[in-house]
């Protein structure tokens, strides 16, 4: 089956009401043409160069160009231009068909809304329906695209009104607030005569301007009336609310799909969503009509947002994903807190391979560029059904194909980075039934809540295993390797404990190394250690039963059992050990033997028993057949 046609979409945020329109426009076009999208999103985006933003940028290098046929940048509302530079640094070289949405890039085309014609509809309601003759429009820089285009829509409104175009009524800005606190300053001041009307480029400063006149004694809509561009919910819930154009960006979406489709395939296309922007007429030009509008803005708000915000704020998550002991654990924890989200239709978490770096013991060689070849979904949540799974596929592919089992038709996909600052954990999958229901910072953060549980599963497994193998090397015989004196103590009573409880035979086998200091004085301690861990091999590798081997002094050891021991079982066991030491003296070259005294005790201990009193009886036992091995040897 040929393989479908995919188109990357780059932006920044995943709560922006300016994104998610367009967003809904290619996701429309995308299904008429055929394509699969990429949403690579920064759940949350700075424009400094800290390492959290450093892991954010990372997911964009899951983009190929053996996988992506084309990419749509939404750079407009990036936080800055060091971001937009390092983005740029990230893809360029690709080599693959790319198109900017409301922001130009040296390296590829750039499309922009159809702004002219709403911005005239608005003028044009300023001067008709509210008599307005002396305007002005604040834009934003000279020579930016939109600015200019919004600057023709009202420079066409006024012309066709015969209203008089000229240096005054003009005023570039920044499509930020300094711009707009001038122009108002400069007619409070009485520096420039008061107009009956602003049309601005941007809700940002028509409401900024709107705070400075009235600041300035100035009154809105009495004295000026404001219109701004982007209907955007601050504005509409301004307080009086600001009469704005809501630009239909989803058409602006669709068109970007159509374009990037005739730059794939050479043919052309037309967008599916004809709409192009509407008004919202609000108290700041001294209509009401906007309220309408505010209310069905308000209640799709509440009912698939703010109610939703709610949920997340009372859950607890994060300390509720702290608790988990292990990744199982972790995963099914997610699932408790997954109805904070809304319009999830999938959702996956893809892991790297050995993402918690659990044998690196320096903690320094963790993934930070990229993905590791192979990747896991270790969860799947389907129809609000949790699955958890460790199904393995190739990195490259982005989309894991068992997403084919839930999703056969052309989709829009979510791609949330998954990290801890720099350290690369994997990625967040999400298809939405609705691209609408998006426009939410929850899904922000419950993928950063995760996020951060990973680190702290991470960082505390990684502890308990250092402080595990502390444990360890506290009771076991540096020299030797096997256990100490204090691993002796605490392993032994607790041997003779259960061999209490269960009825079972307690063994005690006591072992003295022959003649260490004969070999220290004559041949060194070197040789000395030598020997000691010769012996301790020969009472180590003895053990079949599950018992314990210790040094418990110089060159001293015990074997230590809890089983169904038999004389013939014992037997065997000093016939290893003697035969172990026979073996190592024939082949050592050493001008010395390597011998062990041994001697034993087993039974079973009844409730009223020490474990001193088997030690005792084995310690003698092995006294006498120290005392006859050293009386053959003479």
């Amino acid at each position: 089956m040929q393989k479908r046609k995919t188109i990357a979409v780059i932006a920044a945020d995943v709560a922006n009401d300016y994104m998610n329109r367009i967003l809904v426009g290619i996701s429309e076009q995308s299904k008429v043409l055929g394509y699969d999208v990429y949403a690579f999103i920064m759940t949350f985006s700075t424009d400094g160069d800290s390492l959290i933003q450093y892991g954010e940028e990372n997911v964009f290098s899951l983009i190929r160009p053996d996988v992506i046929d084309g990419i749509i940048l939404l750079a407009g509302n990036f936080p800055g231009q060091s971001l937009v530079e390092r983005i740029e640094d990230k893809i360029k070289t690709l080599g693959i068909p790319m198109l900017s949405v409301d922001y130009d890039f040296p390296f590829c085309e750039s499309i922009y809304a159809e702004d002219s014609r709403i911005i005239e509809e608005m003028t044009d309601h300023l001067i008709d329906y509210h008599g307005c003759s002396k305007l002005i429009c604040l834009t934003g820089p000279e020579g930016n695209t939109p600015a200019m285009s919004r600057l023709k829509g009202f420079m066409d409104s006024m012309e066709k009104h015969g209203l008089e175009v000229n240096e005054e009524n003009i005023v570039y800005g920044d499509f930020w607030k300094p711009a707009a606190q001038r122009l108002a300053n400069e007619i409070a001041g009485g520096k420039r005569p008061v107009p009956d009307a602003i049309v601005c480029a941007n809700d940002v400063m028509a409401m900024n301007l709107f705070n400075a006149l009235i600041s300035g004694g100035i009154k809105v809509p009495d004295q000026v009336r404001i219109t701004g561009y982007d209907g955007s919910r601050d504005a509409i819930e301004n307080i009086p609310s600001i009469s704005t154009v809501y630009p239909e960006n989803s058409h602006l979406g669709a068109s970007a799909v159509c374009r990037i489709h005739e730059m794939i395939t050479g043919e052309k296309a037309e967008p599916s969503d004809t709409k192009t922007g509407s008004l919202i007429l609000a108290q700041s030009c001294g209509c009401s009509d906007g309220l309408t509008f505010l209310v069905r803005k308000r209640e799709f708000h509440h009912k698939n947002v703010e109610r939703y915000e709610n949920f997340y704020n009372k859950s607890g998550m994060m300390e509720g994903l702290m608790v988990a002991e292990n990744l199982e654990d972790l995963l099914k924890k997610i699932d408790d807190f997954a109805y904070v989200l809304n319009g999830i239709d999938t959702y996956m978490l893809c892991l790297c391979k050995n993402w918690d770096d659990f044998d690196d013991e320096n903690d320094n060689n963790y993934i930070t560029d990229g993905y590791s070849e192979k990747m896991e979904v270790r969860m799947v949540i389907n129809d609000n059904t949790p699955e958890y799974i460790n199904y393995e596929y190739d990195s490259v592919g982005i989309i894991p194909p068992l997403m084919k089992k839930y999703s056969a038709e052309p989709s829009v996909y979510f791609v949330f980075p998954v990290h801890f600052m720099d350290r690369c954990f994997g990625y967040s999958l999400i298809k939405f039934t609705d691209i609408r229901l998006s426009v939410s910072m929850v899904f922000a953060h419950w993928n950063r809540n995760i996020n951060i549980a990973l680190e702290f599963l991470r960082v505390r497994t990684k502890l308990m295993s250092m402080n595990q193998r502390i444990s360890m090397s506290s009771i076991r015989d540096t020299l030797t390797g096997i256990y100490n004196r204090k691993g002796f103590k605490r392993l032994s009573d607790a041997m003779f404990k259960k061999a209490q409880t269960e009825k079972q035979q307690f063994l005690i086998m006591m072992a003295d190394l022959d003649m260490l200091k004969h070999i220290n004085d004559n041949f060194g301690h070197i040789e000395g250690d030598n020997a000691i861990t010769v012996a301790a091999n020969a009472l180590n590798t003895c053990c079949k039963n599950s018992e314990i081997c210790c040094r418990i002094g110089g060159d001293e050891y015990a074997i230590v059992g809890v089983g169904e021991y038999t004389d013939d079982i014992i037997s065997d066991y000093f016939m290893y050990i003697e035969d172990y030491c026979d073996r190592y003296n024939s082949t050592s070259g050493k001008d010395y033997k390597v011998g062990v005294s041994l001697g034993f005790y087993c039974d079973v201990p009844d409730e009223t028993m020490e474990i001193d009193h088997f030690i005792n009886i084995a310690d003698e036992r092995m006294y006498e057949n120290k005392f006859n091995r050293k009386k053959n040897r003479q």
